[in-house]
């Protein structure tokens, strides 16, 4: 049986239900492991006296991202902003069209200037616009649509792959501390949005990147529920 990321090909061969619905089951299955092994990986870690949660100081935490800006500002990020920047950057691109492409990577300093909105200079700013203007243009207009054509040919696959490991790893900065001792407890934490991200791979591949956002925005409804609950 192919791993989801493989199956690229699955709107040629079933209908457009049948994909959503496995999407769907692979989030919701993949979303159980994941959250079964935080809580194995914790219990062990807490054996030892360690609170790992604690030490990591994990900004992904609902409770602790409310620390970082106002509650407007944070449910914005995690509702829309952040499901479409990464969107952007990270799927967008799989299409290998150019302007989408260009529009991929000059998505990755807008990405930076969201991340820093409350704590930025004028400078900041204005060499971020730049980054992004720079980037879309050197990509659009120095490449060719048969240059695009052809590292699609090439790369593929890869990209698949490399994307959703890419948006795992994307993850790890979400933590404050790090600790070698503690490395075994954050993979467990990023695996919650690698098979997330998988998904959501899947559904842009099949589907289209509109539904990849929209699976992204329905990923991110539990940190959402539990940021207006506190």
């Amino acid at each position: 049986m192919k791993f989801i990321l493989s199956r690229t090909d699955d709107i040629r061969i079933h209908s457009k239900k049948w994909v959503l619905g496995y999407g769907l089951l692979f989030w919701l299955v993949s979303r159980i492991v994941a959250m079964l092994l935080i809580i194995g990986c914790v219990a062990i870690y807490n054996t030892c006296g360690i609170d790992p949660e604690s030490q990591t100081s994990f900004i992904g935490n609902p409770e602790t991202a409310k620390k970082i800006g106002s509650s407007i500002y944070v449910l914005i990020t995690v509702s829309l902003a952040a499901p479409l920047l990464e969107e952007c950057i990270f799927r967008l691109g799989l299409s290998f069209r150019r302007w989408q492409v260009a529009l991929a990577a000059s998505s990755i300093p807008a990405y930076i200037l969201w991340q820093h909105l409350y704590s930025i200079s004028m400078i900041y700013v204005t060499i971020c616009v730049f980054a992004i203007i720079t980037l879309f243009s050197a990509i659009y207009f120095l490449t060719t649509d048969s240059f695009w054509d052809s590292q699609k040919k090439k790369y593929y696959k890869p990209s698949i792959y490399g994307s959703a490991i890419a948006f795992g790893l994307l993850h790890l900065i979400a933590f404050s501390n790090y600790d070698y001792t503690l490395i075994p407890y954050m993979l467990c934490v990023i695996s919650v949005p690698f098979f997330g991200g998988c998904a959501i791979t899947y559904y842009r591949v099949n589907l289209g990147f509109w539904w990849g956002v929209g699976l992204h925005i329905f990923n991110n409804i539990p940190a959402i529920v539990v940021m207006l609950s506190i």
